[in-house]
């Protein structure tokens, strides 16, 4: 049985290796800030689950000897280790879906989003004082539940909030490929809960653990990928000195400064690289962006990409003409 383990082992490291390269081109390729957010949760979220991939199996094979009440105890210490991991992994994960919809956390979000795992976190304390002591309460199961479920809901929830909005938005381009997107990372989302729950079983179902790794972590990049090559594109370098890009601030009346933020925006740019390299408050930043989509009718980065490139496409031969 080790060749075996050590098998599974090395292919769901295949997988984990394959999905967090696929999320790395997508980062090099396109130039979208809200992708290394993806990227940071694919690696995060997957070391949890290798970590605990390996533990369940070996664990109960190295302390076989131990009674069933100190190997759960043996599955909470690892908590310790995966549940900072697990906070850092939403938390990139919903920076991703923020950055999809050029919206930001707030503060007020963030300070929130730390109460609560600080409270999460004492949870795990007391249900490893419990097990310590080798005792079985009511309370310790109660909490363990409600932490699970606030872990599973709230990436689910980010997702919900997704294809809330692009149901509310007016907009077709791109609107049915992110919902497309939300609904599959959902499914995925439940499948990388069921690998965990695969790993913990036993023999049997610990083949089904790389298979469902594969599902939940390439099927989503490969489908954000489809998305990004039709919608989210890059301009090349050379565009933004090209007179098109001139004609183009021209006609939808931009002012020198929202020029300037446009073609940085373009680029990739944070709204925190645009206020260090312009020497700009954030607030300026902010109205400028604000005036931009306005003006051009977009309400995010894909669609402003996909606005300019498609403008300056349409426009590229009366240009040539023109010259």
């Amino acid at each position: 049985m080790p060749f075996e383990s050590l098998l599974i082992y090395l292919l769901s490291l295949a997988v984990v290796v394959t999905a967090c390269w696929l999320a790395l081109g997508l980062v090099k390729t396109f130039r979208l800030h809200f992708l290394s957010s993806y990227l940071g949760f694919l690696v995060t979220i997957n070391i949890v689950g290798l970590l605990n991939l390996v533990v369940s199996d070996l664990a109960p094979t190295l302390l076989q000897d131990i009674s069933p009440l100190s190997m759960e105890t043996v599955y909470i210490l690892f908590g310790l280790i995966g549940f900072p991991l697990i906070a850092i992994a939403i938390y990139f994960y919903l920076t991703f879906i923020t950055g999809i919809l050029d919206e930001g956390l707030s503060p007020t979000f963030r300070i929130a989003y730390i109460i609560l795992w600080i409270i999460l976190f004492g949870g795990l304390i007391i249900r490893i004082n419990f097990a310590l002591e080798q005792k079985s309460s009511l309370t310790a199961q109660v909490m363990s539940f409600v932490s699970g479920a606030i872990i599973f809901i709230i990436p689910i929830g980010a997702l919900t909030y997704l294809i809330f909005r692009m149901v509310r938005s007016f907009r077709i381009e791109g609107k049915k490929g992110l919902m497309t997107f939300a609904v599959v990372s959902i499914v995925c989302y439940v499948l990388f809960f069921a690998a965990f729950f695969f790993s913990q079983t036993g023999w049997a179902l610990l083949w089904a653990v790389p298979f469902c790794l594969l599902i939940a972590s390439v099927l989503p990049v490969l489908v954000l990928r489809k998305i990004l090559l039709r919608y989210g594109r890059p301009i090349l370098q050379e565009t933004f000195s090209n007179p098109g890009m001139q004609r183009f601030r021209d006609k939808f009346q931009l002012s020198p400064r929202e020029g300037e933020i446009l073609d940085l925006l373009l680029k990739g740019k944070r709204n925190k690289d645009i206020e260090r390299e312009l020497f700009i408050s954030h607030h300026t930043v902010r109205n400028h962006a604000h005036n931009i989509y306005q003006k051009l009718r977009v309400s995010s980065r894909l669609q402003l990409l996909n606005l300019v490139r498609t403008w300056l496409e349409s426009n590229s031969f009366g240009m040539i003409e023109s010259d």
